[in-house]
C-alpha cells in the first residue's frame, strides 16, 4: 500500500498539486477536469519517465533485477500498485 509519502514522491515527480479540501493529490489535463491520483494514473508516468530519458533506469532498478523470470516481470510491472510502490523506491533512490 502505498504511504502518503509514497504519493507526494511520485506528484512532486509528476507536477502534480496538493488539494487543500481534500488532501489528495491531482492534476488538471487539457480538458479543464481536475483529476485526483489513483492507480489507473501508471500510464501518465511511465510517459513522463519516457518523456524524461529515464524509463531505462526505472526499469534496470534492483528491485526489477531481482525477479526470476520475464513473465513475473511483466506481471509486476502491470500491476499498478506494483507499480507505484517500486516507481517511490525508484525516485527515493535518485534523491541519495
Amino acid at each position: 500500500m502505498l504511504t502518503p509519502e509514497d504519493k507526494q514522491l511520485i506528484a512532486e515527480y509528476m507536477g502534480w498539486e496538493l488539494s487543500v479540501y481534500s488532501r489528495e493529490y491531482y492534476y488538471i489535463p487539457k480538458n479543464g477536469k481536475v483529476v485526483y491520483f489513483d492507480l489507473t494514473d501508471a500510464g501518465l508516468c511511465v510517459a513522463e519517465m519516457q518523456k524524461r530519458g529515464e524509463l531505462h533506469s526505472f526499469l534496470m532498478m534492483d528491485t526489477f533485477n531481482q525477479i526470476s523470470s520475464w513473465s513475473d516481470f511483466i506481471a509486476d510491472l502491470f500491476n499498478a500498485e506494483n507499480f507505484f510502490n517500486v516507481m517511490s523506491e525508484w525516485l527515493k533512490e535518485r534523491g541519495k
